[in-house]
């Protein structure tokens, strides 16, 4: 398919996603899709339905997908109800999305560490957080290099850390980039508000950063369910602790 020099209207995109639905109904009807099948199709957790749109777009109308798109989505509604941001995804460096990399974030330069926490507290519960400093943010010593200004992110996501039994200096004699603080917290903090569930249950999220006594920064959840923010050693490993790798 060439490329157009005025995009299509919105009456002609209905009108081939109706014919293509169609068409589609048609031939799954000739092959005698079974009630399991198409159950499958709708329920599963693997958006087989949208992976074959989105291939089939691509591979034969030579429409390039935003792989990114429902991450996207998700990020606008959380940070409109948690933050009263509007996000222009023009003004940032989105990372190609990577295998294993399925989670997206933003980050907001003057949006604060604390500011995150206290909005992670007042959506869940003064009770359900706990912090070793009075304010994060005034506790970093210094961190990771990130972007002066806004930026994206991607990392692995999940429950548990990907890079177990990591200490901070391993990390960074290592040169992986992992997770700091700010990124952490927005991350956790989004996954529970759209699944219900928390980071790290089992395990413990070592930041790349340093407090101002020279501590490793890190988040877990408590045995009493409650979201910690405290410190560790440098040099410390655990099976079970470890390491969020991030991309740009």
């Amino acid at each position: 398919m060439t490329n157009q020099a005025n995009p299509a209207t919105i009456g002609q995109m209905s009108a081939v996603g109706f014919k293509i639905a169609g068409t589609i109904n048609r031939v799954i009807s000739d092959g005698g899709m079974s009630f399991e099948q198409a159950n499958y199709l709708v329920l599963s957790e693997e958006r087989k339905l949208e992976k074959m749109t989105e291939k089939f777009c691509e591979e034969i109308l030579g429409i390039k997908v935003d792989q990114w798109i429902e991450e996207k989505r998700r990020i606008e509604v959380f940070y409109k109800k948690f933050f009263n941001r509007t996000i222009d995804w023009s003004k940032f460096s989105v990372p190609v999305k990577k295998e294993g990399m399925n989670r997206l974030e933003v980050i907001f330069s003057d949006i604060t560490e604390d500011d995150i926490f206290n909005a992670y507290a007042n959506k869940f519960g003064e009770d359900k957080v706990w912090k070793y400093y009075d304010s994060i943010t005034n506790s970093i010593k210094g961190q990771q290099a990130r972007p002066a200004v806004n930026y994206a992110f991607s990392h692995v996501g999940g429950y548990e850390l990907d890079l177990l039994e990591k200490s901070y200096d391993d990390g960074i004699s290592e040169n992986v980039r992992f997770m700091v603080p700010k990124e952490g917290i927005i991350a956790t903090f989004r996954h529970r508000v759209e699944t219900g569930k928390m980071y790290d249950v089992k395990g413990l999220t070592r930041f790349a950063a340093l407090d101002s006594s020279g501590y490793a920064m890190r988040m877990y959840r408590s045995s009493n369910g409650q979201f910690y923010i405290s410190r560790d050693s440098c040099v410390y490993r655990d099976p079970d602790y470890g390491l969020r790798q991030v991309d740009f």
